[in-house]
């Protein structure tokens, strides 16, 4: 009975529940890979990891942005280049999937879900072209 409960505790544990990863393991899972993130199943955003920790990312059906991201502290942060301001993540990983929530939103929200895709970044705008 003692084991059932554990088992049944450990499933309603939330995603992020798993210790934040680190700069080193989020580069190793990400860099040269493209990833989608998705929120309540759907996805709105596609980003490419590039070397040295440079990103080429969109919000579906709008222009590319380049930027970088850096570990501070337990987060992973992102700076794009039309972006003052960074945008900070604490990442987990649970699976084949890593889970991203967004600094300062509430321990039991729903995470955003990163997973790998085989479809190529679909970039649009001015750079894009003949």
């Amino acid at each position: 009975m003692r084991a059932a409960l554990t088992a049944l505790l450990l499933l309603a544990t939330p995603a992020l529940a798993e210790p934040p990863l680190t700069a080193e393991d989020f580069e190793a899972l990400t860099q040269g890979r493209t990833m989608t993130w998705a929120e309540f199943g759907q996805v709105y955003g596609v980003e490419h990891y590039l070397p040295d920790r440079r990103v080429r990312w969109t919000v579906l059906g709008e222009d590319c942005k380049l930027g970088h991201w850096y570990p501070q502290g337990q987060m992973i942060c992102f700076k794009y280049e039309d972006d003052p301001d960074p945008d900070c993540w604490t990442i987990t990983e649970n699976g084949t999937s890593l889970f991203a929530r967004f600094a300062g939103t509430a321990d039991d929200s729903t995470p955003v879900v990163v997973t790998e895709t085989t479809e190529p970044l679909a970039c649009f705008g001015p750079e894009v072209g003949a």
